[in-house]
């Protein structure tokens, strides 16, 4: 034996096979658990710098992104489509005379194919018993990609396998930055504002109370359009009639009723085309399709061109008032939808707010 040079005995080296494998699994819990509360934190930190840096809009961005605020499994009637339907119908008007829990689930110019994935989007938390489809931009446009509103109608959704197969459908190009969103607006610092820090999650419950639409107070004088006369038909592009095809078959097996809906503007004879068109196919599919731009529907609102509508394509606030006041009534006279008028879990509804635009 070697005596060490104070004359005792060598100590005994600890080695790694000498810790006990409870103490050694302590050690990996504990790296562990530091390595999870950064990720964690990590997390909650871009999270937070998403929530203020993302873009925020009423023509969509906002409308899609109030979806996840409403109370699960409250919406009885989503709406889906353009701006023709959430400058056009004032919820507040369908719940204080209906009791209607309604939601906007729209976007600028949305294409149809949007529409879809919406559709499948809002399924997720919700079991509406009426999905309202607004026909449109299927009738108006006629391109399979269409770029002018793509941050509207992309950025509101959350990151999900839905939102990668909308991307793919709705651009063909920089999609990575569509989906994650983050790379476009990170320089927003310089242009951020107050409405910027209403966007968290423990907003959740003032968030709930806009229920998308958005109130418009200026006026246009407009002439009154006729295409009674129009009776030819047009067919719809072969992607918008494939994404429609699937809105109609994915309302069928969940059970839900669909209604196609054209709001009130100016029509023009190409759009009325492929309307006689989408009108053949609902009867055929059994599908409601309500046209309001007919000179007897006009009367029975009391709509008048001269008074009611902000441009030529939106009605001012006193038209939607009227618009959404026949709506709710032929809603309430061809479906089954629950009035929730004093209900528990629909005080989102009973107080609503309203957003603006100039």
């Amino acid at each position: 034996m070697v005596l060490r040079p104070d004359g005792g005995l060598p100590r005994r080296r600890a080695a790694e096979s000498d810790l006990s494998p409870r103490k050694r699994e302590g050690d990996a819990m504990k790296k562990g658990i530091r390595a999870a509360a950064f990720v964690l934190l990590a997390a909650i930190m871009l999270h937070i710098l998403n929530s203020i840096l993302c873009v925020k809009s009423v023509s969509g961005i906002d409308q899609a992104r109030g979806l996840y605020a409403q109370p699960r499994g409250r919406v009885d009637v989503l709406f889906l489509g353009s701006s023709h339907v959430h400058c056009n119908v004032d919820t507040r008007v369908l719940w204080e005379e209906q009791g209607i829990a309604a939601y906007l689930c729209t976007t600028a110019e949305q294409p149809v194919w949007n529409s879809y994935y919406y559709l499948v989007e809002a399924l997720k938390t919700q079991k509406p018993g009426l999905i309202v489809l607004d026909v449109f931009t299927p009738a108006r446009f006629h391109e399979d990609i269409q770029e002018k509103w793509l941050a509207e109608n992309l950025d509101g959704m959350r990151f999900s396998w839905n939102k990668y197969e909308m991307v793919k459908a709705s651009c063909d190009s920089d999609r990575i930055s569509w989906l994650m969103g983050y790379p476009r607006y990170h320089d927003r610092y310089a242009r951020l504002s107050e409405k910027d820090f209403g966007n968290f999650i423990w907003n959740r419950r003032e968030q709930a109370r806009w229920k998308g639409y958005v109130e418009l107070h200026t006026h246009a004088q407009m002439t009154q359009p006729d295409v009674s006369g129009i009776t030819d038909r047009a067919p719809l592009t072969e992607k918008a009639q494939f994404y429609l095809d699937r809105i109609v078959a994915l309302a069928k097996k969940e059970g839900i009723a669909l209604l196609f809906l054209n709001a009130p503007y100016l029509v023009e004879e190409s759009d009325q085309l492929v309307y006689n068109e989408i009108a053949a196919q609902a009867q055929e599919e059994g599908i409601a399709f309500l046209d309001v731009n007919r000179e007897e529907t006009y009367r029975e609102m009391g709509l008048d061109f001269d008074l009611h509508f902000a441009d030529h394509a939106h009605l001012n606030a006193e038209g939607a008032v009227l618009y959404s006041s026949f709506l709710g009534e032929w809603i309430r006279a061809h479906y089954e939808v629950p009035d929730r008028r004093g209900q528990k879990g629909y005080e989102s509804w009973e107080n609503q707010r309203v957003a603006y635009m100039d």
